[in-house]
C-alpha cells in the first residue's frame, strides 16, 4: 500500500491525526469547563469529517473507475525500479504482464522465471484493500456525524455552572438514606427538647432559691 496508495496512506494519516487532536481538544474542554474550548472541538469535528469523506471518495474512485488502466499507467510511468521491487517480493510474481515485461530483476524474479506476472496480483490486492479502505472510512463518517451531532445538541446546553454541583454516586441519597436520617433527626429534636425541659424546671428552682438569699441579704 506504501508504494501503490501512497497518497491514499497520507491522507488517511491526517485524517487520523486530526481525529485524535479533536479528541484531545474535547476532552480538555470537558475538564476545564470551557465554553469556547468546546465550540472549538465542534469545528475540529467538521475538519475531521471532511478528511475521513475524503479517504472514502478516494478510495472509490480509483477502485470504481478504470482501476487497470490505473496500474497499467502506474507500473510503466511512475512506479520505479525499487517499488517494482517491492510489488514483486511482496505479491511473489516477476514483472507486470510476465518477467519480460518491465521486470525488476532479483534473485526469484529473472527473464526464465516461473512466477506469475503481477498484474493479476496487483489488480486483486488493489481492488480487495481499497474496497475495505473507502466502505471502512464512509462507515466511520457516518458515526462521526452522530458524534458531531450529540456535540452540537450538548453545545446548546452549556451554561456557566457546567459540570458543577454534581454529587459523586458514591454519596448520593436513596429514600431509605432519607427516612434513615430523619428518623436521626428526630431522635436528636426529641432529646434536645427533653433536655431544655429538664434545664428549664432545675433553673426555676434554682431562682427562687438566689431570689430568697439575696432578700435576706438586704435584710
Amino acid at each position: 500500500m506504501a508504494i501503490a496508495d501512497y497518497d491514499i496512506l497520507i491522507l488517511i494519516t491526517m485524517g487520523a491525526s486530526i481525529t485524535v487532536f479533536a479528541a484531545l481538544v474535547g476532552i480538555c474542554g470537558i475538564f476545564l469547563d470551557s465554553r469556547p474550548v468546546l465550540a472549538t472541538y465542534t469545528i475540529l469535528l467538521w475538519v475531521a469529517l471532511l478528511s475521513i469523506v475524503t479517504v472514502g471518495y478516494a478510495s472509490y474512485k480509483r477502485v470504481a473507475f478504470s482501476l487497470d488502466h490505473k496500474l497499467d499507467l502506474a507500473w510503466s510511468r511512475f512506479y520505479t525500479p525499487f517499488d517494482r521491487l517491492v510489488i514483486q517480493n511482496s505479491l511473489q510474481c516477476c514483472g507486470y504482464y510476465s518477467p519480460l515485461h518491465d521486470a525488476s530483476p532479483s534473485k526469484s524474479c529473472y527473464p526464465r522465471s516461473s512466477l506469475p506476472g503481477c498484474k493479476g496480483n496487483l489488480y486483486r490486492f488493489e481492488r480487495n484493500n481499497l474496497g475495505t479502505t473507502w466502505s471502512t472510512a464512509f462507515s466511520l463518517a457516518l458515526l462521526h456525524l452522530l458524534n458531531l451531532l450529540i456535540a452540537l445538541i450538548c453545545a446548546n446546553h452549556l451554561t456557566k455552572t457546567f459540570g458543577q454541583g454534581m454529587t459523586p454516586k458514591q454519596y448520593r441519597l436513596g429514600g431509605r438514606d432519607v427516612k434513615d436520617e430523619a428518623e436521626k433527626i428526630l431522635s436528636r429534636l426529641k432529646g434536645i427538647g427533653e433536655a431544655a425541659e429538664s434545664i428549664g424546671a432545675h433553673g426555676e428552682e434554682g431562682g427562687k432559691v438566689s431570689s430568697v438569699g439575696w432578700f435576706r441579704q438586704d435584710e
